[in-house]
């Protein structure tokens, strides 16, 4: 699994942003430009251009000093509003997103990125700033994995330039797309802009933005398996990044070299890569690149069989993160270094780390479950006193129904006779007891159905727990404590399952989720976090025309059922880096779509393993198809339509 401390293109456009379109009495350099703050001492928009440079030159430089550029450009920001200064307003703006961004806070990033936007369009700034400021906010989007957005952005700033005849076109818009693209895992449809890209950072002598698309392609050529193409444009990049002293960029392009080198099995000459990579993060004081380049450290010292620098190297990585909060990074490296203990054959290691693991996944889905389960109880509830109501309603009005049934009765005995009062009262006693057979149809096959789930799901592992419990008991009295922690390991996984399954059957009861949209929600609840465990880019889609249509208790159930045996299997043996499911409406049709770009299988060849039977006996009795299309390498389609 690879780390990479990613910077997008957007990166090099922000200098063009925040300095070219200064005025010539504004100097540019860091050192100029704080002599000429303490001469320059009026308050106008001059000393607002000035504070910029000051602020874009404190974070973008060889020794970043981010707090004190964040303080600058507040001031540059209170000014520039104070003034009506839009231009300065708009960099202000966009210098404060790129500190945000360059430090991990993405979500403060894109707040202020779109600041900007909105700010150059107001006081309609030229073209090209607003081309730029869109490409920013779609660099924001995709680091966090909004790449469907981040496109439709950057191809909103394409079709500017193009409308408004913007010369040269802006290579951080064509390096966007290929961000795109490439995260999307289409390297070969990436490159082609990344190239675009360099032409025009080349004829801008952009070295900057130059070393930031060369390490994007050396990253598309890695996905390619072109290991040689790959760390040829990695010492390109890295060349750039030394002439322009752009530290991070240097350390997470190191780090890729050794990645690739590593992948290339010359794991040896990897080392000294990372350790450059490590000592830029020491020297810069970035905890995040120190974590990533300990970590990656340590898997290449895993895959040399060198099992104590790898422990250490991963107990440093795990350290920092866990410093820095990095929920999804601690996560993943508690989950390295439980794999490395296995490998080390030390199993009670091994143990505690998945342990930590677990809980710490086990946590976060509780808490939502937890929330789950009041929220269904509360929706039962509300639902039975419904229910109450409605049965107590169909009484008075079948009273009132047979009050006026005898009054016909007399009206027709009084004009017809007996013949036609027997008639009517037979009638109406066989519509009555028609009515309530039906009502008690019904209860009866939704007791059946849960006395079915539970004996199902719950019964035989009890009995499993039960059996378990016995003989754990006798492995401890025959001193084998090995064996008997996995027998209680068994146990806690048993035990997990049947409250997952009790959990799956309140809420397929529960008449609160005949919706598709809750459908939806539950297998993107199931999904996710198994999804992330396995670092696979997952992406939920689901119609807006479908939110609020109603489905049946067992098509729900039947869904459900089908999404998630088809996600395990993803998860179990797809290899996927990438996996996607969509809910949509085609031709007054249901259709579902479950995507993965792994390793596929020959769909000719049933598998009983894969559950793809239960699946399609599931699908038919709902009135379903599904369908499967897979082959080797090429990842697995499956299709399921319902009529509706």
């Amino acid at each position: 699994m690879k780390y990479r401390y990613l910077f997008l293109a957007f990166l090099s456009y922000l200098t063009v942003l925040s300095g070219r379109s200064a005025r010539a009495q504004v100097p540019n350099s860091l050192d100029s430009v704080q002599v000429y703050l303490k001469s320059h001492t009026v308050q106008d928009t001059n000393y607002v251009r000035a504070l910029n440079v000051l602020g874009r030159e404190l974070h973008s430089g060889a020794n970043p000093d981010y707090e004190r550029a964040d303080s600058v450009l507040k001031v540059s920001e209170q000014l520039a509003e104070k003034l009506q200064y839009g231009m300065g307003l708009a960099k202000a703006y966009t210098n404060r997103a790129s500190i945000y961004y360059l430090t991990g806070r993405h979500q403060q990033a894109l707040d202020y990125f779109q600041k900007a936007l909105k700010t150059a369009e107001t006081h309609q700034l030229p073209p090209r700033f607003i081309c730029g400021a869109i490409s920013n906010v779609a660099a924001a989007l995709s680091k966090l994995q909004q790449y469907d957005k981040a496109a439709e952005m950057e191809l909103r700033s394409l079709k500017l330039q193009e409308h408004y005849n913007v010369q040269p076109r802006i290579a951080a818009t064509y390096g966007g797309i290929g961000n795109a693209f490439r995260n999307m895992h289409k390297p070969q449809q990436a490159l082609p802009y990344y190239q675009q890209a360099l032409r025009l950072m080349q004829i801008e002598n952009n070295v900057r933005g130059m070393s930031i698309i060369e390490n994007n392609m050396g990253i598309c050529y890695d996905y390619l398996k072109r290991f040689d193409q790959s760390l040829k444009y990695y010492k390109i990049a890295l060349k750039h990044a030394e002439e322009v002293e752009f530290e991070l960029l240097q350390a997470d392009i190191l780090v890729n070299i050794g990645l690739a080198l590593n992948l290339s099995k010359r794991s040896l000459e990897a080392i000294p890569f990372v350790e450059r990579s490590l000592a830029i993060g020491r020297r810069q004081e970035n905890k995040r690149s120190m974590a990533t380049a300990y970590f990656n450290l340590g898997r290449i010292y895993e895959d040399l069989k060198q099992y104590k620098p790898a422990e250490e190297n991963l107990k440093k990585a795990l350290a920092l993160v866990k410093e820095l909060e990095q929920s999804d990074k601690i996560t993943d490296y508690t989950q390295a270094l439980a794999d490395l203990y296995g490998g080390m054959k030390n199993f009670q290691e091994a143990y505690l780390f998945q342990l930590e693991k677990n809980n710490r996944t086990d946590s976060v889905t509780s808490v939502r479950t937890n929330a789950e389960v009041q929220r269904l109880v509360a929706g039962y509830e509300t639902g039975k006193k419904e229910a109450q109501i409605k049965i107590l309603r169909q009484q008075a009005q079948l009273r009132n129904e047979e009050l006026e049934q005898q009054r016909f009765q007399r009206n027709a005995f009084l004009i017809g006779g007996i013949l036609l009062l027997l008639l009517g009262g037979t009638v109406t006693a066989w519509l009555l007891n028609r009515a309530r057979l039906r009502r008690l149809e019904d209860s009866l096959k939704l007791r059946k159905q849960i006395a079915h789930d539970l004996h199902d799901e719950v019964g035989s592992t009890l009995s499993s727990i039960s059996l378990l419990s016995g003989h754990t008991d006798e492995l401890l009295s025959q001193n084998r404590p090995e064996t008997a922690q996995k027998m209680v390991q068994k146990i806690y996984t048993d035990a997990r399952q049947i409250l997952e399954s009790i959990d799956e059957i309140i809420w397929t009861i529960n008449p609160g989720n005949d919706s598709l949209s809750r459908i939806a929600l539950r297998l993107q609840e199931y999904a996710q976090p198994l999804m992330e465990s396995k670092q696979i880019r997952f992406s939920f889609q689901i119609d807006p025309a479908l939110e609020d249509t109603p489905v049946s208790m067992e098509v729900r159930r039947s869904l459900y059922m089908i999404g998630k045996e088809a996600i395990n299997n993803l998860i179990k043996y797809s290899e996927a880096t990438q996996a996607t499911v969509r809910f949509e409406r085609k031709e007054n049709q249901l259709q579902v779509l479950i995507e993965d770009n792994g390793r596929g299988f020959d769909a000719s060849q049933f598998s009983q393993r894969t559950g793809q039977a239960s699946m399609k006996q599931r699908a038919e009795a709902m009135g379903g198809e599904l369908t499967v299309q897979s082959t080797p390498s090429d990842g697995t389609r499956i299709r399921l339509v319902v009529n509706g």
